[in-house]
């Protein structure tokens, strides 16, 4: 791995520069594979891709989130730019000192004590053990450990490995800082001050590659984020777009699953006698075309195709917007709402008109429901295959948009 620092003029210097990355796992699922393996003979052994030629630039003062669901590569990326993994195609160069906060106990040795491990460490990350002891207080009174501190590590909580790891990393004063969730196992109260650190290091014109699932903090502390998918780059850019897109996608996903129990994603399979089916689900914005983004606060309609065989059935419809991480944000049905069932046709459009959703951003799906006559027997359900985007002019971690106003006495 070469210096990133020098392979670029001042004007456009990189802490971090990753070019056609490529990281591959054998898949050793018998001795006879695990033998030829150790003999060097892998040409005919089975593999596993983590990253397929990943293109990163990061510059100094720069944070950017890792996103990407679990197996997506996003831990590798993160090892190979600490320096801990080895790519086996492609070009890596970053700025040194490197500081990863990884797997918890990385780094660490079990039998050794809180102390001696935060010396050990920071030798590991390229501080002189001379250096590391004279801020050896000053990174135990940030851990917040106590009397834990002359302890061995094996008889430490995960939150409390995490603390040490942290403390260490960050007092070495790295030029690039690499977080994978590790804040995760922290309480609120060290997380705050894990958060700082990190925005002070932003500060400073140092580098924090940070991977949460957490999209809040990515969205509102990361400049920049960028979404792995199968090991591949899928989207790059702004935080809150990439975000946004992921949402999206996981939304999407789940509209696939609930598919695929119905029947799959083609076309509504023909209505059974005396029953019917849903043959549309559309948004349409203020302006009655169809859309998949909302400002927020802004009117929308659903509208319902619905097809069935005998004029003579009657129906009932339901509608539901939910949350990507399945909260309901609002439903309503026909029979709740005092409407006669529909009968008397084998076509029908209806449209459930909404003057106002008072949300202030986020992701949502819309789903559709055919009933009975009773509205107790669900006969078919759909969700509309784009997920709604409610995007305001900033990012916010408020769900909803209400007035309100500040006054001061």
């Amino acid at each position: 791995m070469r210096d990133a620092a020098s392979e670029h003029t001042p004007g456009t210097a990189l802490s971090v520069a990753l070019h056609g990355v490529t990281k591959r796992y054998l898949l050793l699922g018998r001795r006879r594979d695990r033998a030829l393996a150790l003999l060097g003979r892998t040409g005919n052994l089975a593999y596993l891709t983590a990253l397929d030629g990943v293109d990163l630039e990061v510059r100094p003062g720069e944070a950017v989130g890792i996103v990407g669901d679990n197996g997506s590569g996003k831990s590798t990326l993160l090892r190979l730019i600490a320096g801990i993994s080895e790519p086996d195609a492609g070009e890596i160069a970053v700025s040194r000192p490197v500081a990863p906060i990884l797997e918890l106990g990385l780094g660490f040795h079990p039998e050794f004590t809180g102390r001696e491990n935060a010396l050990l460490y920071g030798t590991l990350l390229g501080l002189p053990e001379e250096a590391m002891g004279e801020r050896l207080d000053e990174v135990l009174a940030f851990a917040e450990l106590g009397g834990f501190i002359d302890q061995p590590l094996r008889t430490y909580s995960s939150g409390m490995a995490a603390r040490l790891a942290f403390a260490v990393a960050t007092h070495v004063e790295p030029q690039v800082l690499v977080v994978d969730e590790a804040l995760a196992v922290g309480d609120g109260g060290f997380q705050k001050k894990c958060i700082d650190r990190m925005v002070r290091f932003k500060e400073e014109g140092r580098t924090v590659l940070f991977c949460s699932h957490a999209m809040y903090m990515v969205t509102s502390f990361c400049d920049r984020a960028v979404w792995l998918h199968q090991g591949r780059v899928r989207e790059s850019g702004r935080a809150r777009e990439v975000v946004e897109a992921y949402e999206a996608y996981l939304m999407q996903r789940e509209k696939r699953r609930i598919s695929n129990e119905r029947g799959g994603d083609g076309p509504a399979p023909a209505a059974a006698p005396g029953h019917g089916r849903l043959t549309s689900v559309r948004v349409l914005g203020p302006d009655g075309a169809p859309t998949e983004v909302l400002a927020p606060g802004a009117g929308l309609a659903i509208e319902l195709g619905v097809a069935s065989l005998d004029p003579a059935t009657a129906f009932h419809l339901g509608v539901a917007v939910d949350s990507q991480d399945g909260r309901c944000l609002f439903s309503a049905a026909t029979h709740w709402d005092g409407v006669p069932p529909y009968s008397g046709a084998t076509a029908y459009t209806v449209r459930l008109a909404i003057p106002a959703l008072p949300v202030a951003g986020g992701t949502f799906a819309v789903s559709a429901f055919l009933f009975d006559s009773n509205g107790l027997h669900l006969y078919d359900q759909v969700v509309a295959s784009g997920a709604l985007r409610v995007v305001g002019p900033r990012w916010t971690p408020s769900l909803l948009q209400l007035d309100h106003a500040w006054t001061r006495s």
